[in-house]
């Protein structure tokens, strides 16, 4: 019987990465990232206009989202490839109540997923894009985050035992390679996900979910309330959020 090869820390071995496939998007568009794929709001229109026009139920649905975001907690995407890895920790993000995703393009020039494939969720994030890996991780730690990367080491925590009494950022790094050397000497530590069958690795995408839901739930048990941002942050979240529900009801109109 062949040995088991080590784990890596998401999916599959190692492989050197052809050239030829990094090319093309890779994620969000420059546009998107800039908010410029929608067409602006027109020049009379504020916030307070348009929460007038909004339904009850839909004003209460816009201040329940406001009422659990979490500035928290939040994810570094460290030169991820797939878009549609991209996409759907993207999508988990937003419907776990986080309000901050940091990105590092794997390669100068890559796009960062387009609105079909993340179905908008990445217009109710706040996304900040970084050079490198651990450019991120300086800026989070600097701002009283201690950021966490997975990975497999022999001093890697349990996700389940990260800290929730302060601010925490989770690092998921490239499917192939993981986080460099570089970014995970930055980071506070290093946490991985146990695994009971005979799959090695859970895919990115679904180890993001495991990990950000359980530290979602502990943060705000510690919290004792479903969300942390300031007073004055909410304001101007609801005002962004009624321009951006408004933009948004403009294009499902225009395709009808």
């Amino acid at each position: 019987m062949s040995r088991r090869r080590a784990p890596r820390p998401w999916v599959g071995a190692t492989r050197p990465v052809d050239p030829a496939e990094l090319s093309g998007p890779r994620g969000l568009t420059e546009d998107v990232l800039r908010g410029e794929d929608d067409e602006p709001p027109a020049p009379e229109a504020s916030a307070e206009f348009y929460w007038s026009l909004l339904t009850p139920e839909r004003r209460e649905r816009i201040q329940s989202v406001i009422d659990a975001r979490l500035q928290s907690v939040s994810i570094v995407l460290d030169r991820l490839l797939d878009p549609h890895n991209t996409a759907a920790i993207l999508r988990t993000a937003e419907g776990l109540g986080i309000s901050r995703v940091h990105i590092v393009p794997h390669a100068a020039g890559d796009a960062v997923a387009h609105r079909r494939v993340t179905q908008d969720a990445h217009k109710w994030l706040d996304l900040e894009r970084h050079a490198r890996g651990v450019r991120a991780v300086e800026s989070l730690r600097a701002s009283g985050f201690e950021v966490w990367a997975g990975h497999l080491d022999a001093s890697a925590r349990l996700y389940a035992e990260l800290p929730a009494d302060r601010p925490v950022a989770l690092l998921f790094g490239n499917e192939h390679e993981g986080p460099s050397a570089e970014t995970l000497a930055a980071c506070t530590g290093t946490f991985r996900i146990p695994m009971a069958g005979f799959t090695q690795s859970f895919n990115v995408s679904v180890a993001a979910a495991i990990a950000l839901a359980h530290l979602t739930a502990a943060r705000r048990l510690h919290l004792g309330r479903a969300g942390d941002l300031p007073g004055d942050a909410r304001v101007l979240l609801r005002d962004r959020f009624t321009l951006l529900a408004a933009k948004l009801a403009r294009r499902v109109k225009s395709r009808r």
